[in-house]
């Protein structure tokens, strides 16, 4: 559970354990409150604020080397998922990663582009040298 709570913090998720009469008044009136009804027994709460996926990657983690533990829940935008979803969550590129991948998408075009213009520079002046070649060839 240490290890857990030092990956947690170095990766910017919240890890929280709290009485669930004192979640359910948290959640009440939030996009959280669809899943009030599944506070039941213990539970630890995970959740990051600066990437969706953190706390997907850090409870699928964790939950590799300890049977006991399982997520029951995921809850994203008001809408309540199974726990099944957090392995979705998880998937989930960072930032870093998602800005890179559309950098690319966007840069794509360009490169195509600019390797098809120098094909046909290429293409071009290999035919100039070819017949600037026949002549010398002709007079010789």
């Amino acid at each position: 559970m240490t290890a857990m709570r030092k990956q947690a913090r170095e990766t910017g998720v919240f890890l929280k354990v709290v009485k669930n009469t004192l979640a359910a008044r948290a959640v009440e009136g939030t996009d959280f409150a669809c899943a009030q009804d599944q506070l039941v027994g213990p539970l630890l709460y995970a959740f990051s604020l600066e990437e969706p996926g953190a706390a997907g990657r850090l409870i699928k983690d964790a939950a590799k080397g300890n049977d006991k533990l399982k997520a029951k829940v995921v809850a994203i935008g008001g809408e309540l998922f199974p726990a099944g979803h957090v392995d979705v969550l998880a998937s989930l590129p960072t930032r870093d990663q998602a800005l890179a991948m559309l950098a690319r998408v966007l840069t794509e075009p360009v490169t195509m582009f600019a390797r098809a213009v120098k094909a046909v520079g290429e293409k071009q002046e290999g035919g100039a040298a070819a017949e600037a070649a026949e002549p010398a060839a002709e007079t010789a």
